[in-house]
């Protein structure tokens, strides 16, 4: 599609949303600079001037410490309180899911401005580092989301309430991600919102573990190999570590069904099911980790994903694995095999995956991008 296809009214709305939020982004910095600023200021002048006590006619004066559980939930408050006036009124409420689903343009007609997109491909999401007194193991419960120019709302790579934890653990502290639900564009940069509580024996007791907006707009790597980044998000009680890439010129890829359709699942067989593209082989798209459960099968053998949206190169491929361990030692492997995925632009491939218990036949649906037709879909133009 050529530059002046591009030059359309959305666009301009985009590169206009993109300077309001570079603008706020600023200004949360200069914002929280000021209060680190004002706090310096007024410690050392408490050194070089200590208040008089002990019955003297001045009193102290007042050392105003900002809690940093204070300022984040401030630099949220900011962040809302912006969008709010930039987006509120065409984007529906600030909690308000993607109303963008996956598989747009799989069937029926492709629109003339239907292309390939650059994406952002969120591989995991892993509490590194607790601090402030936290230990392991956590019950952890809250959301993450991201947000792009195609919609402005909730795009939810993890989303638990207070009575459905994930229990994390040293050993394994990656969140189980469920999205995102469709693929992330990064046509301007794209904003990552975290907001992750603690539970405790009450609610009143619950802690903040992270609540954070950062944005990430990092250039693609050109060639064969994909740059993952790992972005650390760092607060007041730990640190959050986001691997990420940006790719070029991909299809959306969604993994519609995974479906035992010869043998069946053991019952004290735990199951992982990934997936990987061509340009990042070494790292995996989790798409289902029963952790030391049972593999979550429906009575026709339908897998229950938690995930199933990735992208992909269009000249890359989709590598599809399934694991299967022993119950309570992921280590011990008792077979794995994988499918193999040339992605198309639009329409379905099918795919089997043999283990030596059972046989998987696997489909995944291609879509290409088309931001006017969304926008069209949305009444939005």
């Amino acid at each position: 599609m050529s530059a002046v296809q591009r030059a359309s009214p959305y666009a301009i709305e985009m590169e206009v949303a993109g300077d309001q939020a570079r603008r706020s982004g600023r200004r949360r910095h200069e914002r929280k600079a000021s209060r680190r600023g004002r706090h310096l200021l007024e410690r050392n002048s408490e050194l070089k001037n200590p208040p008089i006590r002990c019955g003297e006619e001045e009193e102290e004066d007042n050392l105003v410490i900002v809690d940093e559980d204070e300022g984040d939930k401030d630099e949220m408050r900011w962040f809302r309180r912006n969008w709010e006036l930039a987006f509120g009124r065409s984007y529906g409420s600030f909690e308000d899911k993607t109303p963008l689903g996956p598989m747009r343009y799989t069937e029926g007609t492709i629109p003339k401005d239907a292309c390939c997109e650059t994406i952002v491909q969120i591989f995991s999401v892993q509490v590194t580092e607790l601090k402030d007194g936290l230990k392991w193991p956590l019950h952890v419960y809250g959301h993450v989301a991201a947000r792009d120019l195609m919609d402005h709302n909730r795009n939810l790579l993890f989303e638990r309430e207070r009575d459905n934890c994930q229990i994390l653990s040293q050993q394994d502290s990656s969140l189980l991600l469920t999205g995102p639900s469709r693929a992330v564009v990064i046509m301007n940069p794209v904003t990552f919102g975290v907001d992750l509580k603690v539970k405790g024996e009450t609610e009143a007791e619950d802690k903040v573990l992270s609540l954070q907006i950062f944005e990430y707009d990092r250039p693609a790597a050109y060639g064969s190999n994909a740059y993952v980044t790992h972005n650390c998000c760092s607060s007041k009680r730990s640190t959050l570590g986001f691997k990420l890439a940006t790719l070029l010129d991909t299809v959306e890829a969604t993994v519609v069904s995974a479906k035992v359709v010869g043998g069946s699942w053991l019952d004290h067989f735990r199951g992982r099911v990934v997936c990987r593209t061509a340009s990042a082989s070494k790292e995996d798209i989790v798409l289902l980790d029963s952790q030391d459960g049972r593999m979550p099968i429906t009575a026709d053998g339908e897998i229950e994903l938690s995930r199933s949206v990735v992208s992909v190169e269009l000249t890359g491929q989709l590598i599809f694995r399934v694991v299967a361990s022993q119950m309570g030692d992921k280590t011990d492997v008792i077979d794995q095999a994988v499918a193999f995925f040339t992605p198309t632009v639009r329409g379905k491939s099918h795919g089997t995956c043999e283990l030596g218990f059972c046989k998987l036949e696997v489909v995944v649906a291609w879509s290409l991008f088309s931001t006017m037709e969304d926008l069209r879909l949305q009444n939005r133009i």
